[in-house]
C-alpha cells in the first residue's frame, strides 16, 4: 500500500532563527512566529546561531542587539549576517530588536545593514511588523531573485 505522503507534500519548515536572551521576549516572539507559519530555532549562544547559519537556510532572523551582551555594534551574529554572500543574505530577511530604536526607522536599519529594527515596546505588534517588512523586502527584491533564478544562481 502506497505512503499517504509524497515527496509532494513535504513542505520545509519556514525557518527563523532568533537570538533573544530573555525568556519572556522569546514567548512573545514564537507566538508571533507561530501566527504567521514560521518555526522558531532560539540560540543559546552567538557561536551557536553563527554555526547554524553556516549550516541552515533560514528566512528570518530576529537578533536583540544586546544579545549575548553584545552591542549593535559589536554582535557577532550581526558581523556574521553582514558577512554573508549577497546572494544568500539577499534570501534572508533580518530584524534587529533595540531599547532605543524607532520600529520601521529605515536609515538605522540601512546603517546596520538589517531589513527592519524593531523597538522592544512594539514586540506586541511583531506579527504585523513582520508581515509588512518581509512583504516590502520580497517585493523589492523580486526581479533580483526572478534574474537569479534565470542564470541558475538560485
Amino acid at each position: 500500500m502506497a505512503d499517504a505522503t509524497t515527496t509532494q507534500d513535504f513542505k520545509a519548515p519556514r525557518l527563523v532563527l532568533v537570538c533573544v536572551d530573555d525568556a519572556s521576549r522569546q514567548g512573545v516572539i514564537k507566538a508571533a512566529l507561530e501566527q504567521l507559519g514560521f518555526t522558531m530555532y532560539a540560540a543559546k549562544s552567538s557561536e551557536e546561531a553563527v554555526d547554524r547559519l553556516r549550516r541552515d537556510t533560514f528566512e528570518v532572523a530576529i537578533v536583540d542587539e544586546q544579545f549575548q551582551g553584545g552591542s549593535a555594534l559589536d554582535n557577532e551574529v550581526l558581523q556574521a549576517l553582514q558577512a554573508m554572500p549577497m546572494s544568500i543574505r539577499r534570501y534572508m530577511f533580518v530584524a534587529l530588536l533595540g531599547r532605543t530604536y524607532k520600529t520601521f526607522d529605515n536609515m538605522l536599519a540601512f546603517s546596520r545593514s538589517v531589513n527592519v529594527v524593531v523597538n522592544l515596546n512594539d514586540l506586541p505588534h511583531l506579527p504585523a511588523i513582520l508581515r509588512k517588512g518581509i512583504t516590502e523586502n520580497n517585493e523589492f527584491y523580486r526581479v533580483f531573485r526572478e534574474v537569479l533564478a534565470e542564470v541558475g544562481k538560485r
